[in-house]
């Protein structure tokens, strides 16, 4: 198996770049770095956890303001982005955000996105760098990483095509994009997400959710 210890050292060697300040996008050495990265965690994913696709349940307990009949608890299914595409994205969520899991929350309901606080066991550094592959983006019921420099503690499900607006060159960046987990697979699970959308008490100027009488709770994320 590759080794961890190398693997998190050049991440923290990309890491520190970006932090100077070089454009990760278009610096021959950064990306010469990153690829060297993405190789070795393309090695590092299937010895440890198998080979892909890799799926996450998501356990999800709607409000009383929600439920009328309905059944409280539901799941989402999601399917983790290829790593041949974007593996440092898949290796931080299974590596960091999944162990550490602890609860969260969607309390953002806006025309674009569903978004959620998660709260971790430990604190988690961002992401080194804007991972992002134009064969893989931000289309309608994907899972985003929110925030630049993207982080464990808030995600999102594009409820509609946010290539254009998650991609790169957007956010006020010249260059960079949103970090992407993966995508929601089934019909079921759709229905799930089309059933968030209606999450009452959205602020209409940004679609944020301030009572927590109205938050959808995650209750648990695991590896199937």
């Amino acid at each position: 198996m590759a080794d961890i210890e190398e693997i998190h050292a050049q991440i923290e060697s990309i890491r520190e770049m970006k932090s100077s300040g070089v454009v990760m996008e278009t610096d021959t050495t950064a990306l010469e770095k990153i690829k060297t990265l993405q190789e070795t965690l393309q090695v590092f994913i299937p010895e440890k956890y198998g080979p892909p696709p890799y799926n996450i349940e998501m356990c999800i307990e709607f409000p009383d303001s929600m439920n009328e009949d309905l059944d409280p608890f539901s799941t989402i299914t999601f399917e983790l982005a290829p790593i041949d595409k974007v593996p440092y994205s898949v290796f931080y969520f299974l590596e960091y955000m999944l162990p550490c899991f602890k609860g969260g929350n969607f309390k953002r309901n806006a025309p674009h996105v569903l978004q959620a606080k998660l709260e971790m066991k430990k604190d988690i550094k961002p992401l080194a760098f804007q991972e992002y592959n134009r064969d893989y983006t931000h289309k309608e019921y994907t899972i985003g990483f929110a925030g630049r420099p993207s982080s464990a503690e808030h995600i999102y499900i594009s409820t509609r095509d946010n290539t254009r607006n998650h991609g790169p060159g957007s956010q006020g960046s010249k260059t960079e994009a949103d970090g992407i987990i993966g995508k929601i697979i089934g019909e079921n699970d759709v229905e799930v997400v089309k059933r968030m959308r209606t999450q009452p008490g959205n602020s209409p100027k940004n679609g944020f959710v301030h009572d927590p009488n109205h938050f959808i709770n995650i209750t648990f994320m695991t590896l199937l």
